[in-house]
């Protein structure tokens, strides 16, 4: 097996393990075992435990940022109102946290610890740059675009998982409800 293919492995190995017990219950013997690998692989790949999680979070941004950037080439704002603009570009983003309920919950768990915190807390930005740069045309000057997008993010997310674990209903009203109080939070701060 060549290492691209243990490295794809133990990414996957991880969204799955995390989703299921948590970042602090996610041992090296237990990432290794679900990938079929030894844990060894996980040190000379990644480093240790700390790396192969930076990167499994970051493997899932990047896709996520890939996935926002096509939203906005996709809706046009001249074509429409500014509310129902974010709308569309919601119901895209609702739909893709929605859509793997071991990636959300991965990144939930993963996003609210302390290695998140530790290791990719000032590196994100870099990954969301060029969604931020399609986004600051809609926003005022003063706004401060990366907060509103990681508020954005956080209600989402959260909520999805919410969803995924069949706490809240997932129909339109709840839908409508959380992109409602998002875009409430987002309207001060629009051209």
């Amino acid at each position: 097996m060549h290492t691209e293919e243990m490295r794809i492995k133990l990414i996957e190995s991880t969204i799955h393990t995390i989703s299921e017990v948590g970042v602090d219950r996610a041992t090296t013997k237990l990432l290794a075992g679900n990938a079929g690998l030894n844990e060894v692989y996980i040190y000379r790949i990644f480093g240790g435990k700390d790396g192969l999680f930076k990167e499994t979070f970051t493997y899932i941004d990047k896709q996520f940022a890939k996935h926002l950037l096509k939203c906005f080439k996709d809706i046009s704002k001249t074509q429409n109102s500014m509310r129902n603009y974010f709308r569309k570009i919601f119901s895209q983003i609702w739909e893709f946290a929605l859509n793997d309920k071991e990636k959300c919950s991965f990144f939930i768990r993963y996003y609210y610890s302390r290695y998140y915190t530790k290791q990719c807390g000032n590196e994100r930005e870099k990954i969301y740059r060029d969604v931020l740069l399609s986004m600051k045309n809609v926003f005022r000057e003063d706004a401060n675009v990366w907060w509103l997008f990681n508020h954005t993010f956080d209600v989402i997310f959260s909520s999805a998982i919410k969803v995924l674990r069949d706490e809240i209903p997932n129909n339109e009203q709840t839908e409508e409800n959380i992109f409602a109080l998002l875009y409430a939070a987002l309207q001060p701060h629009l051209k």
